[in-house]
């Protein structure tokens, strides 16, 4: 079996990428600016220390098929004919020599691999949920129904049920659970998701207290719970008439400060449909690669992060979220806390 390094394994893919390169006279750190990557990625790349993510190896083929002289890599709807032509014959070439790598099986570190769902220390993983206002209750939500669904309450239960078998699977030695509301002084210190805004769950308000991002009301919004930035700004949802065609979804991330081995995550939204937007940006599976490579390449500290995004609502069908498209990304921030 080839090991990385020689001209059957890694060294085939590295030294393309490095001859694509050099045949423009670029050097690593140029490179990496063009492509929003750090220069420690495009050295593992070349150095076959790593393994490039496809959504990587398609920037390569679309910039240097582009002329690699925008300083960026351009949308694909502004390249040429000739220049898509070469695109496609590039992507294929690249995508050609990283499939040879991953049927080879060797030692190879792949790139945004770790799956963010994934909690190595093997804790308690709390999905927390707020509940339905009284208005919105349903009969099957109340214990003396014969038909009694301890969830029917549940403000956000698209996301909650998408989460947990995504959950359940990366963590399959791990006790993961769906809760509406109630947590004892056992769960706070467990890794804990919170799904919906502070309208509908409390604990999402008071854990970001102190955060640059709010969700207040707003009397243009009368069923939901805007995103506030530093107090001033104001991110809304967008409506076609009365349908909505886009909300603001929020994901972030801090250790929890009643056990910081562990991880309090948000998954909000102006309405439910954010909030799954965001759930789904990293469980989707023909997105969630490429969303997490946009994080590894730009986030210092995956457990100390937020991002606010748009979040397309289309015939009524939730869309997620391309975090490579700067579009896409309507605020980010680090928390202090």
């Amino acid at each position: 079996m080839a090991r990385p390094g020689n001209q059957g394994g890694t060294g085939r893919l590295g030294s393309r990428l490095r001859e694509l390169r050099e045949s423009r006279g670029m050097t690593q750190l140029r490179l990496g600016r063009s492509l929003g990557v750090a220069v420690s990625s495009i050295s593992s790349w070349e150095s076959g220390a790593k393994l490039p993510p496809l959504t990587r190896l398609a920037d390569y083929a679309t910039f240097f098929a582009a002329g690699a002289t925008t300083g960026g890599v351009p949308p694909e709807n502004q390249l040429t004919g000739e220049q898509r032509e070469e695109r496609l014959r590039l992507k294929r070439e690249l995508d050609h020599l990283r499939t040879a790598l991953d049927e080879m099986r060797g030692p190879v570190e792949v790139e945004a691999g770790q799956d963010f769902w994934h909690f190595p220390d093997g804790g308690r993983v709390l999905i927390v949920t707020g509940g339905l206002s009284e208005k919105h209750w349903s009969p099957l939500g109340t214990p003396s129904e014969p038909n009694f669904l301890s969830l029917a309450r549940c403000a956000d239960l698209d996301a909650a049920v998408e989460l947990f078998g995504t959950v359940r699977a990366a963590n399959p030695r791990s006790e993961v659970e769906i809760r509406l509301e109630n947590l004892g002084d056992d769960d706070l210190r467990a890794h804990l998701v919170f799904l919906g805004s502070g309208a509908a769950n409390p604990w999402v308000e008071w854990l970001t207290a102190e955060w640059p991002v709010r969700q207040v009301p707003d009397e243009d919004v009368p069923d939901g719970s805007v995103f506030e930035i530093d107090g001033e700004r104001r991110l809304k949802p967008g409506f076609r008439g009365d349908q909505l065609v886009e909300d603001v979804g929020m994901l972030a991330r801090i250790p929890n400060p009643n056990n910081i081995r562990r991880t309090l995550t948000f998954c909000s939204g102006v309405f439910t449909r954010g909030g799954f937007g965001a759930v789904r940006c990293l469980t989707d599976p023909q997105a969630k690669v490429r969303n997490l490579a946009y994080l590894h390449d730009n986030v210092e500290d995956l457990d100390r992060f937020g991002v606010l995004m748009r979040v397309p609502v289309m015939r009524h069908v939730t869309g997620t979220p391309d975090l490579q498209n700067p579009a896409n990304r309507l605020y980010e921030w680090a928390p202090k806390s």
